[in-house]
């Protein structure tokens, strides 16, 4: 277990896929929307949505191709001949990819909160860690599922885009929906990226009680991937 996880390690280091959709474009974006939209609490609000976006993206998207290209190469019908277990290699690279996540997310905070100058506590970077490797968990087991949807990268794509977009700008992580119609206010409460966005907001403010309701929410998208991943399963693509 311990050589898969370092090999997948190793691996993410030279994807290309991460370093732009998890590193350069929240960083980029943080940094451009911060100074272009001059409200002294926009930055960080645009931080934290940033970050979150960049743990969407490796999770969901980047991991989902992963998956999807290790059951066309065979991967997952070499391991019915070794003496590796199906749930070990799997628990191998979740890890991996939700240690990578947490990584880029902490990333971007550490460099956007001396460029902005926000006031984040040692308590709230504390408090953020175990928000994101929730979340980060629950994505991944929810790419597994979606990857076992489909066969081909034009549907990855098209699957892909069509679930991450819509979590995206159906929450408040870039703009307020107090004054949006009440059906996007509605679907807003039931989308896991704006609980996500909640509890990295509620562990910046230390707030307890929303810290907690959000973490109980993370946990309930991460049992329900695993079991959706788990019934879904597929070795090979036939």
């Amino acid at each position: 277990m311990k050589t898969i996880f370092g090999l997948t390690i190793k691996s993410a280091t030279r994807d290309l896929f991460l370093l732009l959709w998890s590193l350069i474009i929240p960083i980029g974006g943080s940094i451009a929307l911060g100074f272009f939209i001059k409200s002294p609490e926009y930055p960080q609000r645009i931080v934290i949505s940033m970050m979150a976006a960049s743990v969407l993206f490796y999770t969901f998207i980047t991991t989902a191709y992963t998956i999807m290209g290790q059951r066309k190469r065979g991967v997952y019908s070499l391991l019915r001949v070794t003496p590796m277990q199906l749930w070990k290699y799997v628990f191998s690279v979740s890890s991996a990819w939700t240690l990578i996540a947490a990584f880029c997310g902490i990333l971007v905070i550490i460099v956007c909160v001396p460029i902005f100058k926000l006031a984040i506590s040692i308590s709230s970077i504390a408090a953020i860690i175990p928000v994101i490797l929730i979340a980060a968990v629950g994505f991944v087991f929810f790419s597994f599922f979606i990857s076992s949807l489909v066969r081909t990268e034009s549907h990855m794509s098209m699957i892909t885009n069509l679930i991450a977009m819509p979590m995206l700008f159906c929450s408040d992580a870039f703009y307020s929906l107090d004054n949006a119609p009440a059906f996007l206010q509605m679907i807003s409460r039931f989308n896991p990226f704006q609980w996500f966005i909640n509890g990295l907001r509620n562990a910046l403010s230390l707030d307890v009680n929303g810290y907690l309701i959000s973490i109980g929410l993370l946990l309930v998208l991460l049992i329900v991937a695993l079991l959706l991943a788990l019934r879904t399963f597929r070795y090979t693509d036939k």
